[in-house]
């Protein structure tokens, strides 16, 4: 007998297109707010219980739903976004598909309370599975969506959901993007009736920089490149890492398309277009851009969760990406070569793209070989020199044959790695993605000799570093942590041997010495592969000596 094909109850279609698009309480968090945006709301208010696991209810003043309209909210693919297939190809709101709240209605018990300007009472619909009320209710103009009990008729999906903490956490990094991308609108975020964001709207340019530096980091905003750019019905705006601002990781590059944010390969490709030349390999930069064109030049009808994009000229906006940021760069950094502007450059500001840990690292009180007449090391800054061998001089990159010096040691190690308590421990303040990197992960850390330890939800308490490791940067270490570099083990002893406070001009004379002679048996294998050094010729002199 052949197999028979039936219709599925609209039930069971509903929970699994839930699937795709309901993910997490983040997932709900995000939809939620996304229709927030869409209702011209200039006020939001994000209150969760339990890592949104019991509740999440979001609370806006925007237009408001008609009360007859209210048993559509719940119902597939019934939007006011859309009305035909040509809008789809002009998307200027958030949502279209009118999935979200019946994907949540299909795996929560939901509440909607809506109130539009021209109606006299609110509105509220409850909904449980099949079971549907609607009834009047007090409230001012706007929507309040309640969402409680999230999957509790789904116990397997349920089971697969995070820790409280950790579900609050990627709640709270899905409100810091959408604070980010919607500065113009106040949002409160409160966990448990505790307050966690309180962030007025930020209705002119220095408020909204005060509000991306607190949400992105004032480390970035410090000596980040401001852009502002129009061009052929595109505009580009945002910030821009400076060239001492570097992560091994490209995880920070934030692009908004028309307020949505995307991660798109075209727009990456292109900030690594022009950052290549001006970083060294493995390094990425980072970024907080606003894009946007019109909504007929771009396609957002390409991913369940909206989270890619089409342009519908992709050369186009790949050129002007990077034809912008180039000048970007050029006009604080200048228009130099690779080599020439990391010599000039940080020589110039006497500032090395490695930050400084909050303690000093130790040293011994040998005179620095960079000062000995006998060295063959001629210090040009903080990370190259000049070394003189066999008659020929070579323009050495230190920093990188220092690093691949201690990669080469700690891969030979055996574990756990020997450490060195700290005299003061380093207290960090981090943010909530990297609490939820670092969650069940501080016993392999330890594994590789770098003891921590939470203090507070944002608060993390250094102990003790590797003991080949007195220079380590910390900060830089934590920075550039990945969820690749904690799951391989290779991948984390690359990040150790890389997040080095390292000052070429600090070298002791036993440190040099090891350098050259490590120098001396890469030389005769690996080391032109590498790109550590290349041999230097007059025009190269030239350019060191002075234009």
């Amino acid at each position: 007998m052949g197999i028979r094909i039936k219709e599925l109850p609209l039930a069971v279609a509903n929970q699994i297109a839930a699937g795709e698009v309901i993910e997490r309480p983040a997932s709900v968090v995000k939809e939620l707010l996304e229709n927030a945006y869409d209702a011209e709301a200039s006020q939001v208010s994000i209150e969760i219980r339990h890592g949104g696991l019991n509740q999440i209810k979001v609370i806006d003043n925007g237009v408001g739903i008609v009360a007859d309209d209210l048993p559509l909210t719940i119902k597939a693919h019934a939007t006011s976004k859309i009305q035909d297939i040509h809008d789809l190809y002009s998307i200027a709101s958030m949502g279209f598909r009118g999935e979200a709240l019946a994907s949540i209605a299909s795996v929560s018990k939901i509440a909607i309370s809506s109130k539009t300007k021209e109606q006299l009472h609110a509105m509220t619909l409850e909904a449980e599975g099949s079971k549907v009320r609607l009834s009047v209710c007090p409230r001012n103009n706007g929507t309040t969506i309640d969402v409680r009990d999230l999957f509790y008729n789904l116990p397997v999906r349920k089971k697969f959901l995070k820790s409280e903490r950790l579900e609050f956490l990627a709640i709270e990094a899905v409100v810091r993007r959408f604070a980010m991308g919607a500065p113009y609108i106040a949002l409160l975020f409160k966990h448990n009736g505790k307050t966690v964001l309180n962030l007025p709207a930020a209705s002119h340019a220095q408020a909204q920089q005060k509000r991306m530096a607190r949400l992105f980091g004032h480390r970035f905003m410090k000596d980040a490149v401001y852009i502002d750019v129009e061009d052929s019905g595109m505009h580009l705006y945002g910030w821009l890492s400076g060239l001492q601002y570097q992560r091994s990781q490209n995880d920070r590059q934030w692009v908004y398309i028309n307020r949505r944010m995307v991660k798109d390969k075209l727009i990456l490709h292109a900030i690594k277009q022009v950052y290549e030349e001006v970083l060294h390999p493995g390094r990425f930069p980072s970024c907080l851009l606003y894009f946007h064109l019109p909504a007929s030049e771009v396609d957002v009808n390409v991913h369940p969760a909206k989270h890619e994009i089409r342009f519908q000229q992709p050369r186009l906006v790949h050129d002007f990406f990077v034809s912008q940021l180039s000048k970007a760069l050029a006009s604080v950094y200048g228009d130099k070569t690779a080599v020439r502007q990391a010599i000039k450059t940080q020589a110039q500001s006497g500032v090395s793209e490695n930050h400084g840990p909050s303690y000093k690292p130790l040293l011994t009180t040998s005179k620095l070989c960079v000062q000995e007449k006998t060295s063959p090391w001629i210090a040009l800054n903080k990370r190259y020199a000049l070394l003189l061998h066999q008659a020929t001089p070579y323009l050495v990159d230190v920093l990188k044959l220092q690093q691949k010096r201690f990669y080469s040691r700690l891969k030979d190690m055996t574990h756990p790695f020997a450490s060195r308590p700290l005299l003061v421990p380093v207290q960090l303040q981090i943010l909530p993605e990297m609490y939820l990197l670092l969650a069940g992960k501080l016993e392999m850390m330890k594994d590789f000799g770098v003891h921590c330890h939470f203090s507070k939800q944002n608060e993390l308490i250094v102990q003790a570093l590797p003991v080949l490791m007195p220079q380590l940067d910390i900060h830089m270490f934590l920075q550039n942590l990945s969820e690749d570099c904690l799951s391989e083990p290779e991948k984390l002893l690359v990040m150790l041997s890389t997040c080095q406070a390292f000052d070429v001009q600090q070298l002791t004379i036993d440190e040099g010495d090891e350098l050259y002679r490590f120098f001396l048996q890469l030389q005769a294998c690996e080391a032109e592969a590498l790109k550590l050094y290349r041999c230097l010729h007059e025009k190269d002199c030239q350019v060191l000596l002075g234009d």
